[in-house]
């Protein structure tokens, strides 16, 4: 029990020998040395960093913390340049889609426009062959000596038109009523003209069967 005494005692007055002879004078010592680094006009904080950087650990850890902030920083820089690139792409092609969509827009206003030109065309052409049927109706049901006065009176190109269009028995019947020459002249084109429209039938069979 006493020897056990014994050490305790020996261990605290090694413990308070420690603190007396090494720890309390170094404390004092950094004291004293900053508060004259103060009065003597130094930069305390500076000469701080200047020991904390000289110690192995704190230096290298340090090292790699501002190797990291910069690599943030370039890896930030990175994406940013890419967003860009990526926003400028997207713009550029929605331009494009506009543009397309207004071209579009454009050929589909023209084809309307087209069509409905077409439609009116026919239109007309229906009305010119109804009105142009009507004409041959009424020179069909009309005495055959007042047709070939008329029809003698017209120009070629007209009366040769009608006369086309006539049946085959009134067609007759009205050459015999017209002079001679007029008669002989419209036989000799009406004949001319069916040669040319059976050419133009064959051709037209030729090429469709080829």
């Amino acid at each position: 029990m006493d020897n056990m005494v014994d050490d305790k005692k020996k261990s605290f007055n090694f413990f308070q020998r420690f603190l007396l002879v090494i720890v309390i004078p170094l404390m004092f010592a950094v004291v004293v040395a900053l508060i004259l680094m103060i009065y003597s006009g130094a930069d305390v904080v500076s000469k701080g960093k200047e020991l904390m950087n000289q110690i192995p650990f704190l230096s290298s850890e340090k090292a790699s913390t501002d190797q990291g902030i910069a690599d943030n920083k370039q890896n930030i820089a990175d994406l940013e340049k890419q967003l860009k690139e990526q926003t400028a792409n997207i713009e550029s092609l929605e331009s494009q889609l506009k543009a397309s969509e207004a071209e579009s827009k454009s050929l589909k206003v023209d084809k309307i426009k087209l069509q409905n030109q077409l439609d009116e065309l026919k239109n007309t052409q229906e009305k010119t062959q109804k009105a142009f049927d009507d004409i041959v109706k009424t020179y069909e049901t009309m005495s055959a000596k007042k047709s070939a006065a008329i029809l003698s009176a017209m120009s070629q190109d007209e009366a040769l038109k009608i006369l086309a269009s006539l049946k085959p028995v009134t067609l007759a019947t009205i050459l015999e009523k017209m002079e001679p020459s007029v008669a002989s002249k419209y036989t000799e084109l009406l004949a001319a003209n069916s040669a040319s429209g059976s050419s133009s039938d064959t051709s037209t069979d030729t090429a469709s069967s080829e």
